[in-house]
């Protein structure tokens, strides 16, 4: 007798011939939404970003088409998705998307709906790191027991803080503005 039993909750099919890495996944109230109900934001080395809101089915149904609640194509391959507090001013959450040569962090809104189609969407990009060097992946917290925001950590270029610090170590650091 098991005390534990494993079943599908909720799965989908992405895009044919894309593929995907562990760092393009991520769990997380991407939109701050009131009931603070976590989304799945996955981003694939062709360049799309989709952001799910899955709700759990019968097995066998697969994903319903509301589940998706957002699909943009970046163009640039993503190497990595995380949301963090990555802009000062503000205990909002964001969305960073590490490409292969710049770092870019969005804000993620949605829009109650008023017709049956639901709720709409949105990206606004609130700023853009270019790296001197080619990234392949990124860490983020509250280095330096910095209280509030969240810092970026890129294995591709030298430190450089907001702040104005520079170290020459291979690693950039992007604070909020």
């Amino acid at each position: 007798m098991s005390l534990f039993k494993a079943r599908d909750w909720w799965s989908t099919l992405l895009g044919e011939k894309e593929e995907f890495d562990q760092g393009c996944l991520c769990l997380a109230d991407v939109d701050n939404s009131r009931s603070g109900q976590d989304k799945i934001i996955v981003g694939s080395f062709m360049g799309y970003l989709r952001i799910f809101n899955p709700r759990p089915v019968k097995t066998g149904d697969g994903a319903q088409a509301e589940d998706l609640l957002l699909e943009v194509h970046l163009r640039d391959p993503i190497l990595q998705v995380e949301v963090g507090k990555f802009v000062s001013g503000t205990e909002m959450l964001h969305l960073a998307v590490l490409h292969s040569r710049q770092l870019c962090v969005y804000f993620v809104s949605g829009t109650l709906g008023n017709v049956e189609h639901g709720n709409q969407y949105q990206m606004k990009l609130m700023y853009k790191h270019h790296l001197q060097r080619t990234a392949c992946n990124m860490t983020y917290g509250p280095f330096g027991g910095v209280k509030g925001n969240h810092e970026h950590a890129t294995s591709s270029d030298k430190y450089r803080g907001f702040s104005g610090v520079e170290v020459e170590d291979y690693v950039v650091s992007v604070t909020g503005k």
